[in-house]
């Protein structure tokens, strides 16, 4: 989806907003600078489920920054209660997705930021601190800004015997079916731990497919357009956009994307 629907008013409109989102990477990573340690709380009495401080700051530190440009707005944040109003502009915040890589060291940990108009995405940002990485989208293009170079993304569409599939956790590893692609393709077969880095991949080619689950909202919906833009499919595991249950598949190429849903939909 472009920026040229009705509620746009002018091009100094459109300009502001992708001002807005391309300065972001460079105030956030300035903020972050300010932490030498940080403290670490569980969210969740059954399983370990880390929040830092540093989570809870820069998710205040983004929010602060749209309310004063759009103060009407709503927004939805991973630590935050969610922002309501009769606006047709929703922020979608992960203020740090990857929490357990930032508490061990791992530099593939990121900020989120997307937005939505009337439920479908026009803006995304991933910024990746410690790589000197940001991937920015609008206007149907996506971008990898890498030390202060610009290069526009593609996913590989290309129909490969042997893709490069990937899955951030062993969580869906532990379901049969994900067995039997792993058996059907006989390409990389890979467990990353990469997060949100995992999508910015198949976007820009890397890795032809990602099978995810039981992601949560603020986890992969900042990085619709991103995934989107550069020709990438992205569909629930009925083939839909519903995300009930947080199960992702994303794909470059259309005919694999139809196989692996073929598999994971029986």
């Amino acid at each position: 989806m472009t920026l040229n629907h009705q509620d746009m008013k002018s091009n100094k409109q459109k300009f502001k907003l992708i001002s807005f989102f391309k300065l972001l990477p460079l105030q956030i990573n300035k903020e972050l600078k300010k932490f030498k340690k940080f403290k670490v709380k569980n969210k969740n009495k059954k399983l370990f489920d880390p929040v830092t401080n540093v989570d809870k700051f820069i998710e205040k530190f983004i929010r602060d920054k749209i309310i004063k440009s759009y103060p009407d707005h709503k927004i939805l944040g991973e630590e935050m209660k969610e922002k309501h109003s009769k606006s047709n502009y929703t922020w979608i915040i992960d203020p740090i997705d990857g929490t357990k890589n930032f508490i061990m060291g791992v530099p593939t940990w990121s900020n989120l930021v997307g937005l939505y108009y009337k439920g479908k995405s026009i803006i995304s940002l991933a910024n990746f601190p410690l790589l000197n990485t940001y991937y920015l989208a609008f206007n149907q293009k996506a971008y990898k800004f890498e030390k202060n170079k610009k290069k526009l993304i593609k996913c590989n569409k290309k129909n490969k015997k042997k893709p490069n599939i990937v899955l951030n956790t062993l969580r869906p590893y532990k379901k049969p079916k994900i067995k039997k692609i792993e058996n059907k393709f006989k390409g990389i077969f890979k467990v990353s731990g990469a997060d949100a880095l995992n999508f910015c991949l198949v976007s820009e080619g890397k890795i032809d497919i990602l099978i995810e689950k039981g992601l949560k909202k603020v986890d992969f919906f900042p990085l619709m357009s991103i995934i989107e833009n550069s020709g990438a499919l992205i569909t629930d595991w009925n083939g839909g956009k519903k995300f009930k249950n947080g199960d992702v598949l994303v794909s470059g190429n259309k005919s694999n994307h139809l196989k692996i849903l073929k598999i994971l939909k029986k």
